[in-house]
């Protein structure tokens, strides 16, 4: 059964001035129009009043309350039952609502009233319209009127209001509305003579009150003008001024717009940057590489932009042409704007999400053409006519110029991107086609293939050798480099017919979850700049895609936008963007939950915060000496001003419930050293065992490489030696990296868990010595561990080596990283030798300081070799997202640079064998 939609368009009441003779006080005509039938036929319409005053009193009455909010809220109380029952029963109160529905008119009615001649009078004081009343309105008052249709429903809901998202389980929405017309009622006509001299005071209270609102529009004529002085634009404005502030070369640092200072006064800015200026970096600097062709000087007027078409919040929140202002935020009160929306569990966001129109408010008849649906990956996501992408036609044929993508505007640059669906087979040679016309030179990919055993998207590239796609004659793999978090692969496609070969990039984000957002953004602000450092300054728009094409590429393409922005600006204007994105693509940002949109203001909040701390491999030794110059305010370094903002950032689902649960506090070393339950290693609870055993004090970090992840933990007590090791067997893990001596200090910082001469039970398991090999550095032992739990007859073995770094002080950290950096290079190098996959197990003593610096410092080094970039602020933030207090003290974080330095004298191009 097809499932009815709300009709495209419904006409904007008319007023009737014609028989103003005839007109009482207290009404108003209009003329009706019936509205498209286009998507299903019309069962009825509403006539919905809203008074003049209704924004002022609902502001003074619910000050941090969403205008569309409350009138969607009074709307959708008149639909309730027990709403109707009072309503009917009173429906005589001379006492209209600040919302109400005046009548309801049947699509037959409406049809029947437009063909005599269409007019309604609103405020006849009449019952009769389907037991709605239609109150006579005040006279000389403000009001507006709007009329909302619904389509007839085909039985499947409860709720007229119930609607569905795209992709999502709930039906579409079932109305829609027209805009607004605001007018005003005539004033009450005299009818008596008794007030005598006393006429003369109405027109001199007039007069006041004229005089009053003038004086009011001039004061706020002239602060507008003052505070305007200073300020930048929205989003989408015409023009924008180039702030004059840390500007080098014409080019505004792209930390003096994404810092603001902390809480010792000073931006957390990268030295490098801040010495040589983003106009002369290497594009691995840049988060936003400009070229020198378009370059602004300070002040300068940058040329007008073409405001993408209106998407006013309209159907979503009833308002019609109405917009509620959402001013841009400036940058300095980001982070108290943001914990204002998250109180009440994200009440102000959702609030403010669901204000912003949902979309589908623009004409899509190329995609609903009949030879081009089959094209479209979901029916209900369209692209608009006005802004979609046309493809050349091929030999005249019908539809062969259709693509189910869309042109959106960036800051301050037209068609910067190109929004569309994972591409179909039977789309894959229109995708490819659409690159080549469009000259981009780089596609982001934001989902998986396959997430919950769904097919998200289908391959559209090799994924080996060369593949031929329509009149891309060659699309060959040239080289794949698989991160943590993204997948990156260059590719080259030719042209039927044409010499030129082109190099594309193709970066597909991997680590958004099958359900809901990332955890942290960080990971996700790391893609984006590579996606812009990659991307030529002089190519075509940046194609971004997920599975529709408009969650997560909506997310993606808000961030760009306000990092962009945050480059020349000190405001941002999460609302507004979106909104734009919605007038050029319908259902950009995810409609059905407001947590891409919570997403977003957490990421740029997060670049806010953190600022610009990587630097290209080849500048580290320059980024090193400007560190280490003592801050003239502060008097300390900027390596310990780096590592004190790492202690003012704050992270997300922190929570430790199970660890302090009665039944495992015992388990853990140290009470204030202790998983998150969001990420903590669970082990599987056995029938021979206690039920407290699923807990470990350990957690799974993913690694920047091909390599795989590490499992951070505690040193072993002696009530976890038996949990320790079936961790070690559940996991799969064959490596053991120890980094601590059994007692320090005269404390003892961790149980020697391991036999030395015959095999030794722990639980279900056996641990049996084969050999101990005692190196320059470190020791490596190895054993076999076995699974001899009752029942179990399969006689299961796997060889675990240990490695135990010996040549950590036991105060500070090393004089020389040349050990430490061998020990990593032998650890990664067993772990290739013998085709292990499981993790690697890391732990110190507390598994956070010396533990954080082992994998800091592999990751550090991989990125080096894979990607050529050092960033040990954002790798140390990562690593503190999933165990607090990762990378201890200010001595370890100062060693990893030194360690990052030494590997890099030592290692020819970056290589790790």
């Amino acid at each position: 059964m097809t499932d009815p939609s709300a009709p495209p368009i419904v006409c904007r009441p008319e007023l009737d001035d014609s028989i103003d003779n005839i007109i009482r006080p207290g009404q108003a005509v209009f003329r009706l129009q019936p509205a498209s039938e286009e998507y299903g036929p019309i069962s009825h319409y509403w006539i919905v009043v809203v008074m003049g005053n209704y924004t002022q009193v609902r502001f003074r009455l619910y000050p941090k309350k969403n205008y569309f909010f409350l009138v969607k809220k009074s709307l959708f109380m008149q639909t309730d039952e027990a709403f109707q029952l009072r309503h009917n029963r009173h429906r005589r109160s001379t006492v209209p609502p600040s919302v109400y529905i005046a009548a309801r008119i049947g699509a037959d009615d409406m049809r029947k009233m437009f063909s005599a001649d269409g007019r309604f009078i609103v405020g006849d004081d009449k019952s009769v319209y389907d037991g709605f009343n239609n109150f006579p309105l005040e006279p000389n008052t403000k009001y507006d009127l709007m009329v909302r249709a619904f389509a007839k429903s085909n039985g499947r809901r409860k709720n007229e209001f119930d609607q569905r998202a795209p992709m999502s389980e709930k039906l579409n929405r079932l109305y829609a509305d027209s805009n607004f017309t605001s007018f005003t009622t005539k004033a009450a006509l005299r009818t008596s003579a008794k007030a005598g001299g006393v006429w003369l005071l109405g027109p001199l209270i007039a007069l006041l009150i004229i005089a009053l609102l003038i004086g009011m529009l001039v004061c706020w004529w002239l602060r507008c003008n003052k505070k305007s002085a200073g300020r930048t634009h929205r989003h989408g404005s015409i023009t924008k001024v180039a702030l004059t502030g840390n500007i080098m070369n014409g080019v505004p640092g792209e930390t003096s717009k994404l810092l603001s200072t902390e809480s010792y006064g000073r931006s957390v800015m990268n030295p490098y940057e801040q010495m040589n200026g983003s106009g002369n970096m290497e594009s691995t600097m840049d988060l936003y590489p400009v070229p020198s062709s378009q370059t602004r000087t300070s002040g300068s007027i940058y040329a007008p932009v073409p405001v993408p078409l209106p998407c006013l919040p309209s159907s979503g929140g009833i308002i019609g042409g109405h917009s509620l202002s959402h001013p841009a935020i400036p940058i300095a009160e980001l982070a108290q704007h943001i914990e204002r929306l998250r109180i009440n569990n994200n009440a102000g966001f959702q609030q403010e999400f669901e204000s912003i129109e949902t979309g589908q408010q623009f004409t899509w008849e190329h995609s609903s053409a009949e030879m081009n649906k089959h094209k479209n990956r979901y029916a209900n996501v369209v692209a608009y006519d006005h802004s979609r992408v046309p493809l050349s036609t091929m030999d005249g044929i019908p539809g062969t110029d259709y693509i189910n993508a869309n042109f959106i505007d960036g800051y301050d640059k037209p068609k910067a991107y190109i929004a569309t669906q994972g591409p179909l087979p039977e789309t894959f040679a229109d995708f490819w086609r659409m690159v080549w016309e469009e000259g981009s030179a780089t596609i982001v990919m934001l989902t998986n293939l396959e997430e919950r055993s769904r097919i998200k998207c289908d391959q559209y590239w090799p994924s080996r050798g060369a593949s031929t796609y329509g009149d891309i004659q060659v699309v060959s793999l040239l080289e794949t480099t698989v991160l943590a978090h993204y997948t990156m692969r260059t590719l080259r496609i030719q042209m039927a017919g044409e010499v030129e070969v082109r190099e594309i990039r193709h970066l597909q984000y991997t680590a958004w979850p099958d359900h809901g957002v990332p955890d942290h953004p960080t990971p996700f602000l790391i893609f984006l700049k590579r996606v812009k450092t990659l991307n030529p300054p002089d190519a075509g728009p940046i194609i971004s895609h997920c599975s529709a094409g408009i969650g997560r590429t909506g997310a993606f393409i808000v961030i760009d936008c306000m990092l962009e922005r945050l480059r020349y600006e000190n405001t941002v204007d999460i609302f507004g963007c979106v909104t734009a994105l919605r007038s050029q693509r319908s259902y950009m940002v995810q409609v059905n939950t407001e947590d891409q949109y919570v997403f977003i203001h957490d990421a740029v909040l997060d670049a806010v915060n953190s600022g610009s701390t990587e630097v290209p491999a080849s500048k580290l030794h320059q980024h090193m000496h400007a560190l280490q110059q003592t801050a003239p305010i502060e008097g300390v370094s900027g390596i310990e001003l780096e590592f004190r903002h790492l202690s003012t950032l704050k992270w997300t689902n922190t929570r430790c419930g199970v660890a302090n649960l009665p039944a495992n506090r015992h388990k853990n070393r140290m009470i204030n050293m202790v998983p998150f339950d969001s990420n903590r290693v669970i082990l599987h609870l056995d029938r021979w065992l206690s039920v407290n055993t699923y807990f470990a004090n350990s957690f799974l970090v993913r690694d920047s490489g091909e390599r795989g992840a590490y499992l951070a933990t505690q040193g072993p007590t002696e009530q976890t030696l038996a949990d320790f090791w079936r961790m070690v067997w559940e996991h799969e893990c064959a490596i053991i990296v120890m980094l601590t001596k059994t007692w320090e200090l005269g404390r003892e910082k961790c149980c020697e868990y391991w036999p030395h001469e015959t095999g030794a039970q722990m639980g279900q398991l056996v641990v049996e010595p084969i050999a101990e090999y005692n190196m320059r550095e470190y020791i490596l032992r190895e054993f076999r561990l076995s699974d001899v739990q009752v029942g179990c007859t399969t006689g299961l073995s796997r060889t675990v080596r240990h490695f135990q770094y010996t040549e950590w002080p036991e105060q500070g950290a090393p004089k020389s990283s040349e050990t430490f950096l061998d020990l990593i290079q032998q650890v990664h190098r067993t772990k290739s030798q013998f085709g292990i996959d499981g993790p690697i197990v890391v732990h110190c003593s507390s598994g956070t300081g010396r533990t954080g610096v082992f994998i800091a410092l592999a990751i550090i080094i991989e990125r080096m070799r894979l990607e050529h970039v050092v960033d040990v602020f954002t790798t140390v933030k990562l690593l503190r997202t999933e165990r607090q207090n990762m990378v201890q003290d200010k001595e370890q974080y100062q060693f990893l640079y030194q360690a990052a330095l030494e590997y890099l004298a030592s290692y020819d191009q970056y290589t790790m064998s």
